[in-house]
């Protein structure tokens, strides 16, 4: 498998998402989360197919724990563990309170993965503006690197506006951001290439936007039926163009100028599996990916951001 290489650590083309260890999770998740013991095995599965990137968040469930007993048998051959902690909105109006917070929560998640540091600790950013907490951030992570609880530091981004903030602060230097067919909105603003320019670290999330790409567009309910048009659209892509979904929507994120990893979870050995086939997934055609910009940045923000989903 690809790696690249950033402050010393080996990132795999393909991140293994662990939300689904965790937690139930996904739209289209209709198994559940797996037991402990298979979950264990997709994770050793994992490292076996060359994937050394792990991403993971205190608000996982039962994620971290279950990385640190695989870690157990893991030490010493280069796995990276990507974290995460939240900032309450209340808490970022004082530098020191957030502090405390982000401090017990960066601890907690060390001493459930098992390991002396995380390689990798993003700021789980939800819906509230970046202003809100971009005053006490930048210390925070410095105060994290000083006190070696973590080498690289960064943002979990919630839309693209975002960025811009990750773009201007040095230590943020790891960004993960929502990218798929349907959000073009950082292709079309010209993000990716700046993240790239200003040689951020960057994982892309949200490939198969939690699943719905794989929905059958007469189960859509809720405010996720303005979607259906846009499902319909894809599915007639695929066909035109002789392309399965899962592997179309995977190769255009691959191939992103700017994407360093992509995260995919799996609830199942088999999904697992089948992700780690969707590296030789075929390039997307030029002119495939034109027509996906001229159709797809019409898509509503509501179906792009999964957290304001009501169905």
């Amino acid at each position: 498998m690809k790696t690249i290489t950033f402050k010393g650590y080996r990132f795999s083309q393909l991140t293994l998402g662990t939300v689904q260890l965790g937690m139930p999770y996904g739209i289209s998740n209709s198994q559940g989360m797996p037991n402990d013991q298979d979950a264990l095995d997709m994770l050793h599965m994992a490292a076996g197919a060359g994937i050394t990137t792990f991403d993971t968040a205190r608000q996982y469930g039962a994620s971290e724990a279950l990385l640190g007993r695989f870690l157990e048998g893991h030490m010493g051959k280069g796995l990276n563990m990507v974290s995460k902690f939240k900032i309450a909105p209340q808490e970022a109006g004082s530098l020191e309170r957030a502090w405390k917070s982000v401090e017990a929560s960066v601890r907690a998640s060390i001493e459930c993965l098992g390991i002396s540091k995380l390689p990798v600790c993003l700021l789980h950013k939800g819906e509230e503006p970046m202003e809100t907490v971009a005053g006490v951030l930048p210390e925070i992570i410095s105060r994290l690197r000083e006190q070696g609880l973590i080498d690289i530091g960064g943002v979990s981004v919630y839309e693209p506006v975002d960025v811009a903030f990750c773009l201007s602060e040095p230590l943020v230097e790891a960004v993960q951001v929502p990218v798929n067919i349907f959000d073009q909105r950082l292709v079309v603003s010209g993000a990716l290439q700046r993240l790239a320019g200003a040689r951020k670290l960057v994982f892309a999330r949200s490939v198969f936007l939690q699943g719905l790409f794989f929905m059958d567009p007469g189960q859509i309910s809720g405010n996720l039926k303005p979607a259906i048009p846009f499902l319909r659209q894809l599915h007639a892509f695929a066909s035109e163009y002789h392309l399965d979904v899962a592997g179309m929507a995977f190769a255009y994120v691959r191939d992103l100028p700017g994407i360093d990893s992509v995260v995919i979870g799996a609830v199942t050995s088999a999904q697992l599996a089948e992700n780690v086939r969707l590296l030789d997934a075929p390039e997307i055609p030029p002119a495939l990916r034109d027509e996906f910009i001229k159709v797809f940045t019409a898509v509503p923000d509501e179906i792009l951001t999964p957290g304001r989903w009501k169905i």
